[in-house]
């Protein structure tokens, strides 16, 4: 069993920080991981994260799995800025693989967009989930998705036209944060015009310009709330798009 002696108070077991992961398991080993795979919970507030000196070495920190909440991750190069957005189920390791560094000098900033509980992945846990392997595979398998979804985005990027990047954006976010309604699909994150723009490459005046069109062109519409809707079906490029099938729902299945 997790002593708390120099863990904090707050404690949670890793299946009930992901239900996914929990899906996991049989009913047996799930309650048995519920007392066993335990860890602490650290919540960051909105704003700068310094994430730097987040780490603890002395408890041979792996990373972090997001419970809930979301994150921008910010990249500076020379000058131009390009960001990544994690949420629920996401794992991250906000520091330096390579001691040495790259050739190109980055630097690396995280803001807090809404307040956010980290599981904090350390070699404990990781022992502690020594009998269920499923869950220590499943993990790794988060960073191969959020690998294959920053592929994705970069593949967007080098669309020549900035209303081709933004549209295929929004459904690219939509996918996995979109909420089906009536009215169309909702991305509701805090998208800004400078955050778009450092979501596709782009200038913000130059998306403000394309989203004027898409707007008229009925392919997207911002609530009252600032939230952007998308509208109609999604471009060729996605036409597998899992959001497709919802469109068609019936309004019982809207966003609540």
């Amino acid at each position: 069993m997790l002593s708390s002696r120099g863990l904090g108070t707050d404690l949670i077991s890793i299946v009930d920080a992901d239900a996914d992961l929990a899906e996991l398991l049989d009913e047996s080993e799930r309650k048995r991981a519920r007392r066993e795979a335990l860890t602490r919970v650290r919540r960051l507030s909105r704003g700068e994260w310094d994430a730097a000196n987040a780490i603890e070495p002395d408890l041979h920190h792996r990373g972090f799995l997001i419970i809930e909440g979301l994150l921008s991750r910010e990249v500076h190069v020379l000058g131009r800025q390009c960001v990544e957005l994690l949420g629920s189920g996401d794992v991250l390791r906000p520091w330096r693989w390579d001691p040495d560094g790259s050739h190109v000098h980055a630097e690396v900033g995280w803001m807090v967009l809404e307040t956010t509980d980290l599981a904090v992945l350390d070699h404990g846990l990781v022992t502690r989930m020594n009998p269920w392997p499923q869950l220590g595979v499943e993990l790794f398998a988060r960073g191969t998705r959020r690998a294959h979804s920053l592929a994705v985005a970069l593949a967007i990027a080098h669309h020549q036209r900035v209303d081709d990047r933004l549209l295929l954006t929004l459904w690219h976010l939509a996918e996995r944060w979109g909420r089906v309604g009536p009215a169309g699909i909702a991305v509701p994150l805090p998208l800004s015009h400078q955050r778009l723009a450092d979501l596709v490459g782009a200038h913000r005046p130059s998306v403000t310009t394309a989203m004027g069109y898409l707007t008229r062109s009925g392919a997207v519409s911002r609530r009252g709330d600032r939230v952007w809707m998308l509208h109609g079906a999604p471009p060729a490029e996605l036409r597998h798009h899992r959001l497709v099938a919802s469109m068609t729902q019936a309004p019982s299945d809207a966003e609540q």
